[in-house]
């Protein structure tokens, strides 16, 4: 039988919990700082610390939902109690301290799933499987889009408050729309080298960078642009993907694959009314019961390729040059 365990209750953890619950998990265990449970999560078992709950539980899975920064410690910490499934939150970290570490105990065959539910989106899916198909040929290029309004992300807390704004907890639009870096990856390759310019604006009175524009030349030659910002007041994410024989259009915000080829023949996939928290539920799915490792999930060594094209884009705003990825 499993035995769940939560690290932090804030929306994501929140999240987790309800999925879990509604996947039919009863043996879960929290920890949580906050003294405000929910009443609805009151009747499971809840600790302050992971180290008593480890203590005093055999735990078949973890679930990482901290602030960014404590990510690396609180993985590092259930590595060395052999938990062997676990679930971490994306990006990995805000900066590759102790990653060594990790990688070292990664080798005794633990599992660790980072949480990139995009790749469960029916949009992106159908858009790999076109990749796939190849019927478009080569990738030339991909301007990749996302943008929302931070003081309206979470209604619940002051967002000047927030992970998203503190640099010390790994906030900032890259690291926090870290889903553009990845699936690209997912979508294209390696990537090679980066360049970035990014923008931190007075206006929302934060520490971290609001607004980014990053350019990626991939190790297959093919490129890509990523615009992000914290100030689109409607939800923008969406990219289009230039091929030798067509293009390809995603767009999350309205549910819809577009395909055009060059003869005009044009293709649209709809997934109108797909609910975004059947991503979560299908990734949290996929973690729990695959033996086999769902091609959907991300592994630790495909999220850190994420953690070092951020860092990376941020060397070169800061020092005005190229950077290689490598």
């Amino acid at each position: 039988m499993n035995h769940i365990l939560i690290i932090g209750l804030g929306s994501i953890g929140k999240r987790h919990l309800k999925n879990l619950i509604h996947l039919g998990e009863k043996n879960i265990s929290i920890v949580s700082t906050s003294e405000n449970i929910p009443l609805e999560f009151k009747g499971f078992t809840t600790y302050t610390n992971t180290e008593k709950a480890l203590k005093e539980n055999l735990i078949s899975h973890a679930f990482i939902c901290t602030p960014t920064s404590n990510h690396i410690l609180d993985l590092t910490l259930l590595l060395e109690s052999n938990v062997a499934n676990i679930y971490l939150e994306k990006p990995i970290s805000n900066n590759l301290d102790n990653i060594e570490k990790v990688s070292a105990l990664l080798e005794n065959s633990k599992r660790i799933v980072v949480g990139y539910d995009l790749h469960f989106d029916p949009g992106l899916m159908k858009v790999k499987e076109l990749i796939a198909e190849e019927k478009l040929g080569k990738i030339f290029s991909i301007n990749a889009l996302v943008g929302q309004y931070l003081p309206d992300w979470r209604p619940d807390q002051d967002y000047k408050k927030s992970m998203s704004a503190k640099i010390d907890k790994g906030g900032g639009v890259m690291l926090d729309l870290v889903h553009e870096f990845d699936y690209l990856r997912w979508l294209i390759g390696e990537p090679a080298t980066i360049a970035c310019f990014f923008q931190n604006n007075p206006n929302l009175e934060i520490e971290t960078e609001d607004v980014a524009d990053v350019l990626i030349q991939f190790e297959n030659n093919s490129t890509a642009t990523i615009h992000l910002d914290y100030h689109q007041k409607e939800l923008v994410r969406n990219c289009m993907i230039t091929c030798e024989k067509g293009t390809l259009f995603w767009d999350l915000a309205k549910s819809e694959v577009k395909v055009v080829s060059h003869n005009q023949e044009t293709e649209i996939f709809s997934y109108a009314g797909f609910e975004r928290n059947q991503r979560y539920i299908d990734s949290v799915r996929a973690f729990i019961n695959d033996s086999n490792f769902d091609y959907r999930l991300t592994t630790f060594e495909e999220a850190l390729i994420s953690l070092k094209m951020v860092i990376a884009a941020k060397n070169s705003s800061i020092n005005k040059q190229f950077i290689s990825i490598n």
